[in-house]
């Protein structure tokens, strides 16, 4: 038996150091090659004044751009930025092994563009909302942090003119927005207005619920400032603008909201603030968080420098994080821990089913054809709404304080999965992957490792924020309607 054992332990190993073997000669092959990652084939269209070249050569190796000799990162990596003259540009890259040419077209500026101009209807017209999460924006412009509202299916809405792709719509006398062409369909019956029947106020043991029946679905805003939540109620009967006004007050820390309609009534659901225990050793106790490894699967992110995979970097720290944030004792569920795809809507589906009170998304980072990757570097991280910008803060200066990391700092930006949660919800750019220093930092596990950890104390820092000043307070919300 003691033979037996010797011979397969014998084995075993032996397939351990071929495997190495193998590993080290195909590394080898890669290594000392040149290979360009971005762009990502030998003949590319890319409207930008410039562009960049993103890739790796062998260690030690030598570099000429077009016969001038470019930086060499210490592991290989190299990313150089170049202008682009409109029309045909042609890049030649040597390594002391290879050379590999490249052509980029940069389209010609036309001529024929005319802006749109805005169409007032003569009588309004009634369209409805044909996809789920439609957004009523403030600007005619699809993009960027100008949404008031997302829809469900079904809402009605009154508009007044069009501009280009975008409706208008009349909110109120005094309110108007854009609603996109793509969203809603036409109705061939006039609009009617609202009535607001009643509301009223109810709570559980997790969540204050405020009700409002309404004779059919109407647009809808809430806004925060502060303290302070105000809910509109637009194209309402009998109101001061045909506008419903309430005004929550809050005297507690806000750990997410949701907003939607149940048939025709209006239902306002705000979580309460979690039974947190004074202690050393679970400061997280009974808080639910969900961990989001972006990417996986198919959906491979960016590529670094070395042709490393964001979507690998995301979940190792994701699954760091997750031990860490286990030990303080939250409620961890990941949206997924393994390689594989999940899509935004399933994520987004997987956290509000949880009715976490917080996400968090990790990324690395990358950039557009029109920035210079060597002269980005660090972290930043994302809110969208206003109840999540403590959070963020508190993460980005967690990780400032433990890790030698540049700070880019705390931005708003209309991401889906930190949009469309119920949580308060943040994502975190962790580093460049198309910088050779951050690329190199990524790949290293005990930073990823350390990472995790300054995000879970960052958690931590906002969860017990001003504990002593909230606790003091019996009733956590005052409703009002004030209009």
């Amino acid at each position: 038996m003691d033979f037996l054992y010797i011979v397969i332990y014998y084995n075993h190993n032996m397939k351990k150091i071929l495997f190495t073997v193998l590993s080290l000669i195909l590394f080898a092959n890669t290594v000392f090659a040149l290979d360009v990652v971005y762009p990502t084939s030998a003949y590319a269209k890319i409207n930008s004044p410039t562009t960049f070249f993103v890739g790796m050569v062998g260690i030690g190796e030598k570099l000429f751009l077009n016969n001038e000799e470019i930086p060499v990162h210490r592991t290989g990596a190299f990313a150089q930025s170049v202008k682009l003259n409109p029309g045909r540009n042609e890049f030649v890259l040597v390594s002391d092994r290879e050379t590999k040419n490249y052509v980029i077209e940069r389209p010609l500026l036309g001529s024929n563009y005319k802006p749109a101009v805005f169409c007032k209807y003569n009588v309004p017209m009634t369209v409805e909302v044909s996809r789920a999460g439609a957004p009523l924006r403030a600007t005619a412009v699809q993009e960027g942090i100008n949404r008031i509202s997302h829809f469900q299916k079904g809402m009605q809405l009154k508009t007044i003119g069009e501009l280009g792709n975008m409706y208008k719509v009349e909110l109120s006398p005094t309110q108007q927005a854009w609603i996109a062409k793509s969203d809603v369909k036409m109705k061939a019956e006039p609009y009617e207005k609202a009535f607001l029947f009643d509301y009223r106020e109810r709570e559980t043991e997790t969540d204050y619920i405020y009700e409002f029946a309404l004779s059919k679905r109407t647009p809808y805003s809430i806004a925060e400032g502060g303290d302070i939540m105000t809910l509109k109620i637009f194209n309402v009967g009998a109101n001061c603008d045909n506008t419903a006004v309430f005004k929550v007050t809050l005297n507690q820390r806000l750990m997410g909201y949701s907003l939607e309609y149940h048939g025709d009534t209006l239902v306002l659901k705000i979580k309460k603030e979690p039974n947190l225990r004074r202690a050393k050793k679970f400061p997280l106790r009974n808080i639910k968080i969900v961990v989001d490894a972006g990417h996986g699967g198919r959906e491979l992110g960016a590529v670094g420098c070395c042709r490393n995979y964001e979507k690998d970097y995301n979940l190792s720290i994701s699954k760091y994080l997750e031990q860490d944030l286990k030990k303080m004792g939250a409620n961890v569920y990941m949206t997924r821990n393994y390689d594989k795809f999940v899509s935004l809507n399933d994520r987004v589906k997987y956290t509000n089913e949880k009715d976490a009170q917080i996400f968090v998304s990790i990324h690395a980072n990358s950039l557009p054809d029109s920035k210079n990757p060597q002269k980005y570097r660090g972290s930043s991280a994302y809110y969208y709404y206003d109840e999540a910008r403590p959070l963020t803060e508190a993460i980005l200066n967690s990780v400032g304080r433990s890790m030698n990391l540049n700070i880019e700092g705390v931005r708003q930006a209309s991401f889906a999965v930190v949009r469309n949660t119920s949580a308060v919800s943040v994502l975190i750019e962790t580093a460049y992957v198309i910088n050779p220093d951050d690329n190199e930092l990524l790949m290293n596990d005990s930073f990823r490792k350390q990472y995790a950890q300054a995000v879970a104390d960052g958690i931590k820092d906002y969860v017990w924020q001003n504990r002593t000043r909230i606790s003091r307070h019996k009733h956590k919300i005052k409703f009002e309607k004030i209009s």
